[in-house]
């Protein structure tokens, strides 16, 4: 497992330090290494981070205030020589917390903790993946179990999810790109603007689906995967 890694410090001679010894950590991959939490923040608004080495006394926004504006939080590790903010870091429920300066067997202790949060995480996540998923609606995430999903249909630049009990909801982005996320057999694609529930299909002639009231095209391409996914019994 590697932990894509964002080191934050205003002091460069840290920052050089902190990467030198990540270097020798097997688990991290340095992804970034800014000297201001805006910089910091202006890149984890576009990529990943699992793991941020981050200061709390910085010029502008601290590292406690960056933690405030971060569209999602990752595992964070406080590195500073105020041990006066112990407090206010495990408030966020950091993953560990170092004094300055940082010694390898210590760093290394804390990147050994966040691996093993990591794997928790991970394992969640595949648990989760495989029963439901979330969308992000008026400033809530709802939850909607796969068992309740009717279909998936394209609509210009976004997609609509139809329910049978959590109402209508809308998902920016592509249908490819949510078929390659979706982590269960039932739900599947079958047409370029429809992935359908196969649990909540009412019947199928020739090249369409109705599901309650919704007749859906099936695609040429697609039409020999959904007929092995059926249990067709035959005359």
């Amino acid at each position: 497992m590697k932990l894509l890694t964002l080191i934050v410090d205003d002091e460069k001679m840290a920052r050089v330090s902190l990467e030198h010894l990540c270097e020798k950590i097997e688990a991290v991959e340095i992804v970034g290494n800014y000297e201001s939490a805006e910089e910091a923040l202006e890149f984890m608004n576009t990529h990943k981070v699992d793991l941020l080495l981050l200061d709390i006394e910085m010029p502008g926004l601290s590292g406690l205030e960056l933690l405030e504006k971060l569209p999602y939080i990752p595992q964070v590790i406080f590195i500073t020589s105020n041990t006066d903010y112990a407090y206010d870091a495990f408030e966020y429920d950091v993953t560990d917390f170092i004094k300055k300066p940082v010694a390898q067997p210590r760093l290394l202790k804390a990147i050994e903790k966040a691996i093993r949060n990591e794997e928790r995480i991970n394992e969640a996540a595949i648990s989760s993946a495989s029963k439901e998923i979330y969308i992000k609606t008026e400033g809530r995430f709802v939850r909607i179990p796969y068992e309740d999903i009717l279909y998936f249909e394209n609509v210009g630049d976004y997609v609509k999810v139809w329910t049978e009990n959590h109402g209508n909801h809308i998902i920016y982005g592509a249908l490819k790109s949510i078929d390659s996320r979706l982590n269960n057999p039932r739900l599947l694609k079958v047409h370029r603007s429809y992935i359908i529930n196969l649990d909540k299909i009412k019947d199928i002639e020739d090249n369409t689906i109705v599901i309650m009231k919704k007749v859906i095209p099936i695609s040429r391409a697609h039409k020999p995967l959904l007929m092995r996914s059926l249990n067709i019994l035959k005359n």
